[in-house]
Order: C-alpha cells, then sequence, then structure tokens
C-alpha cells in the first residue's frame, strides 16, 4: 500500500535541522523502498510507491510542492483525462499563490498536498475533502511531522506514543464522531478539506472545504435538474476511478447503492477487468443473491458467490493489530480481508469497490428532518404537507408527530447538537454516566461544526453533512503487504457537493429513502432492486462468530481496560457473553464491533510498551 512520511521545520532551529538530518539519515539507509520526492531546505518528502493500485505523487513545477496518493481532475466527462493530471508552472503558481486552495476548486480525489512558498517560507499541507488517504500529525523535536502510517514514525525512532484516556471515553460513547484528536496523545489528524501551514516553526489550521456551506447555498430544488445533476456526477466519478485502475474486485451486496455502482462501472470507457463478489448467509434476510444476480446479470459480469462461515472468523487475530492513531471497526476485515485480497490478486484487480457511503450520500436516513427543512426554506407554504407525508413514508411514523416536531425544532431549538443528532443514546453495555458526560463535552465536535459554522443551519443540512464527516480506512489493520486498495466511489468530491447542494425535502421525493438515486438510475438496474426498500443485515452472523468466539470475548472484555475504567458495565456485558440462545439483534454488533476492536486496540499499545498515564 501507498505511503509517504514528511519531514518540515523551520531552517534557523539548528535543533530541528539535526532531528531532520538525523531521521533522514535512517530512512536513506532504509530498506524498506522508501524514496525522497521533495527536498528543500525545511521540507522533505518521502514516499514507498511499491504498490498494488493506483496511488502515486504528482510533483508541482520547480520544487513547488507534491501532491500524494491520488489527484483528478474535475472533467469527469473524460474520465481518462480527468484520471491523469500533471502541473505545469502557470498552474503550479495558482496552486501555491492559493497555498493549495486552488487544488479544492479544480480538483478531487484521495490525496495530501504538501505546498511550498519559496518566497515567504511558508509550507501549506492540505487534505482532500473526504480524507481518503490518512493524514497524522505529530513533532518532535522542534520537528513536525506527517504521515499515513503512524508505523512509519516509530520506525525511524519519532517519538514514543501514549494514550489519550479522555479520547477512547469519547470515542466508547460515540464511536463515529470525527475530531483533530486521536487516541494518541501526541498525534492529531489533520481533517478532510482542513489546511494545516507552518511558517518559523509555528503551525495554523484552518477549515477551507466545509459541506456545511455547500448545502445551503444554491439549492437544487428542481426535481428533474437534481436528478440529472445526480446521474452525471455519479457516473463521472465511477468512471474516472475506474480510469485508474486496470482490474476491479466490486462487492455487489445487491443493495441499491452497490447496484448503482456496477451499472457505472459496467459503462466506463476504459472498460477494466470486472469481477463481482457477494456474500450470504443463513439467517433472516443475510441471503441477497437473488438481488445480486439480477444486478450482474444485468449488465453481463461475472459474479462469485461466498457464504459467511462464522468459523472461520478468527477474532484471535485482533492480537496482531498494527500500530494507529486511533481505534477502528475491525469486523469487516477480520471476516473478508485476507478473502478478498487473495481474490483480488487472483483476478489482477488493484481495487477493491464497493457502494459503502451511499447511505449517507443519497441520503438514506432521519426523512424526519426534511420537514423542518421544509420549514426553513418555504415557512407554511402548500408543500409542507407533502413533505410530511414523505417522511411519514420513508419513516414509516404517524404524519402528525413529524409535523409537530418540525414546528417545533423550527421556532424553538435554531441550534443542533452534532452529538444529540448522531442518537446513540442508546448504548447496550457503555456506563450511562460516560454517556452523560460525553453528551455535555464539547471538546469532541468535528471542526467543521463549529457552533459559528452551524448557526441557523436546517438540521437535514447538518445530518447529511455529519454523514459523509467520518473518513473511510485506507490500510488493513493486519499486515503491511500489498494490498489491493478500498475505494468507495460514492464519496468523492464532485457527487458528495451535488448531493449537498439537494435539499433533504427533495431528497426523500414521493416517499422513498435515496428517492433521487432511485429516479437517476431506474433505467439501468432490475425493478425490483429499484423498489427495494428493505436492507440486508447480519445480525445473526455476528451473533454466530459470538459464539465461536466466546471465551476470546469473554477474556478480553469482562475483566478488560474498559471494564477496569468504568466505561463499560461488567453486568451487562456478562448478560451478553452467555451461550445462552438470544434473538440476534443490533447489541452483538456493538460489543464485537465497537467494544471488542477498542479493547484490543488498548491492549496492543499496552503490548508494546505504551505508557498509559494520561
Amino acid at each position: 500500500m501507498y505511503r509517504y512520511l514528511a519531514l518540515i521545520w523551520n531552517p534557523a532551529d539548528e535543533r530541528a535541522r539535526l532531528a531532520a538530518l538525523a531521521w533522514t539519515q535512517r530512512l536513506t539507509a532504509s530498506s524498506t523502498g522508501w524514496s525522497r520526492i521533495l527536498d528543500c531546505n525545511g521540507v522533505t518528502v518521502w514516499h514507498d510507491d511499491r504498490q498494488l493500485g493506483s496511488s502515486r505523487a504528482v510533483a508541482l513545477a520547480n520544487s513547488a510542492g507534491v501532491v500524494l496518493g491520488r489527484i483528478l481532475g474535475r472533467d469527469i466527462a473524460t474520465p481518462e483525462s480527468a484520471a491523469h493530471v500533471s502541473f505545469d508552472e502557470a498552474e503550479t503558481s495558482q496552486v501555491v499563490a492559493s497555498c493549495g486552495r486552488r487544488l479544492l476548486e479544480r480538483y478531487w480525489g484521495r490525496y495530501v498536498a504538501i505546498v511550498r512558498n519559496a518566497a515567504s517560507g511558508e509550507v501549506s499541507v492540505l487534505r482532500d475533502p473526504l480524507g481518503g488517504l490518512p493524514c497524522w500529525l505529530t513533532s518532535h523535536e522542534g520537528v513536525s511531522v506527517l504521515c499515513s502510517d503512524i508505523e512509519d514514525c516509530q520506525a525511524v525512532g519519532i517519538r514514543p506514543f501514549t494514550v489519550n484516556w479522555n479520547y477512547i471515553a469519547w470515542f466508547v460513547a460515540y464511536p463515529l464522531l470525527q475530531i483533530r484528536d486521536t487516541a494518541l496523545n501526541e498525534v492529531s489528524e489533520v481533517q478532510p478539506g482542513e489546511r494545516v501551514s507552518f511558517h518559523a516553526g509555528v503551525a495554523h489550521r484552518r477549515i477551507e472545504w466545509n459541506p456545511i456551506d455547500i448545502g445551503r447555498g444554491s439549492p437544487l430544488e428542481s426535481v428533474d435538474e437534481a436528478v440529472a445533476s445526480l446521474r452525471a456526477a455519479t457516473i463521472g466519478c465511477v468512471h474516472t476511478w475506474a480510469a485508474c485502475y486496470n482490474g476491479i474486485l466490486h462487492n455487489l451486496s445487491g443493495g441499491l447503492d452497490s447496484s448503482i455502482v456496477l451499472s457505472c462501472l459496467a459503462t466506463a470507457p476504459t472498460r477494466p477487468e470486472l469481477v463481482c463478489l457477494n456474500y450470504f448467509g443463513t439467517g433472516p434476510n443475510e441471503d441477497e443473491r437473488r438481488y445480486a444476480r439480477a444486478m450482474a446479470q444485468r449488465v453481463g459480469m461475472p459474479l462469485i458467490e461466498q457464504q459467511l462461515d462464522p468459523r472461520e472468523v478468527r477474532l484471535e487475530r485482533l492480537s496482531s493489530l498494527r500500530p494507529t492513531p486511533r481505534p477502528w471497526f475491525y469486523m469487516y476485515e477480520l471476516d473478508h480481508g485476507t478473502y478478498e485480497g487473495d481474490l483480488a490478486k487472483r483476478h489482477g484487480a488493484g481495487s477493491l469497490f464497493s457502494g459503502a457511503g451511499g447511505d449517507g450520500v443519497f441520503f438514506q436516513a432521519r426523512a424526519d428532518l426534511a420537514v423542518t427543512d421544509y420549514l426553513f426554506a418555504h415557512g407554511l407554504s402548500g408543500g409542507l404537507l407533502r413533505t410530511a407525508v414523505d417522511a411519514a413514508r420513508v419513516s414509516r411514523r404517524s404524519i402528525w408527530p413529524l409535523l409537530v416536531q418540525a414546528l417545533r425544532a423550527r421556532w424553538f431549538a435554531p441550534r443542533w447538537d452534532p452529538i444529540a443528532l448522531t442518537k446513540p443514546v442508546t448504548r447496550t453495555v457503555v456506563n450511562t454516566d460516560l454517556v452523560a458526560s460525553a453528551k455535555r463535552d464539547r471538546g469532541f465536535v468535528h471542526p467543521w461544526f463549529t457552533p459559528e459554522a452551524v448557526r441557523g443551519v436546517p438540521p437535514g443540512i447538518f445530518w447529511h453533512a455529519m454523514a459523509v464527516s467520518v473518513p473511510p480506512a485506507f490500510y488493513s489493520p493486519f499486515t503491511r503487504d500489498l494490498y489491493p486498495e478500498r475505494t468507495m466511489p460514492l464519496l468523492s468530491q464532485p457527487l458528495v457537493e451535488v448531493c449537498l447542494r439537494i435539499p433533504t425535502y427533495v431528497l426523500i421525493e414521493s416517499g422513498w429513502d435515496r428517492a433521487l438515486a432511485r429516479r437517476a438510475f431506474e433505467r439501468d438496474l432490475p425493478p425490483e432492486i429499484v423498489r427495494r426498500r428493505a436492507k440486508g443485515r447480519v445480525d445473526q452472523h455476528v451473533r454466530n462468530i459470538l459464539d465461536e468466539n466466546l471465551n476470546f470475548v469473554r477474556e478480553m472484555l469482562l475483566d478488560g481496560l474498559l471494564v477496569q475504567r468504568g466505561f463499560l458495565n461488567r453486568s451487562a456485558l456478562e448478560t451478553y457473553l452467555t451461550r445462552e440462545r438470544s434473538p440476534a439483534d443490533f447489541q452483538y454488533g456493538e460489543i464485537l464491533q465497537e467494544h471488542l476492536c477498542t479493547e484490543a486496540w488498548l491492549r496492543s499499545w499496552v503490548t508494546r510498551s505504551c505508557a498509559t498515564a494520561g
């Protein structure tokens, strides 16, 4: 997988210069594939370009910087051109003059850009708005260190790291909130759409791209115009990503989002080799093969069907986690990662595609908020009742409570709380005092959602922005071997910006979730997929995984660090960690996907002799 590491320091600081020189010598002597791609007074950038994918480095002219990862052009109607970006002197001067902001306006992709202004001595680091490539920031001996993989910092001897227990508490209570802090005290994250500028040894951070700003400006109110724009952006983004790879393995669940992606892949002008993969289980709603088969047959693509087998999921592998700055949700990689990696290599696929992110981008949840959004935009006009009816059909609630909720929210709750909107108030085994304490703490609200940014913003726009606020994982948590890149083409900046401009009450038009996406692609998909309302679930499979690994899970959690710290309720945990059969439900997903993975992350750092004071 593609990796980078950048050192930035004040050339006038002798201590920092000597530290940067020592680390540069270690990297030069390393046998791990590092190549130096930018070397100027005060900044040096390295990358490892051994890869099974499309990530690379694109240099700016005159040593003015480098764009790491994959940067794409905005001309997505011509995907081959959009997939091959270069910077001449004229374009480089525009990028430098804007401190990198021009990249947000003229380009997109999965990248981190490092831009150097030779005249002022300022170095700017900019991460793409969807955060496709990791960007961690730490400092040591006067040198700022940016990297995609924290293990590389450890390999060259850049500072020890300690656990941030406040962050762990927040994460246990609200695992999907995104902030600059990480679970390591010494490491922060450059946020999606954020620019960090370094000058004379001082760093300044600024959000340059905020979905809230896009959602509240130039709305696409016309259904026909919105459908056309959504379709064009989806096709263009998928086609452009497809142009980056010779072969693709696509996870075709049989749902709407993965089927839309496949319909676009099937018409990609570059015609990559394409194989589809579907997982099925034996529990309720775990077998979606009839939908996947219908879609694969529709476009004439091969489909591999793989049965879920809980006996093959050995949770002991969690003891071999690679070091990362924060916990993540490792169950998918445990269940499918090795199989998908091997399958991709056999078929020559450089990337694993999926429809992930479509629920958020196309607005699958929280239709109730669309009623309040309509009141913000149009007041008590004739369309309010129609919007309430649409929202009632999507959410399967009565129309009158929705209207009352919207009226109250519009005039009595003009400020929105991202924590309240996420609604993780029912935490099965989390200490209730921890949830209440975290709810009062404003320290872990995404920098996109400052009070100034969200003042007067309708709640549906707020929710829509939150749905694209958590970057997807890029690396395997278990191996550093060459591994196919995971690509989520629906989480692409041009498409996200189009969908943010479409009001939520338009996105649920006629009482369907993701209504405009259905309309935009109804002629490309089997009718049963377009009309499908239910989503597949793997609750029974997760419960079976727990049964197969029960002794390990009990040993990890019942007397683990999260229980010792009082974050988890031990007696509540014990209720679920038994062999007595009970209805499979979301609780087991919460326990395995969230708490077990967090416990494993903590133990991995303790095992590495990480000091836990803090």
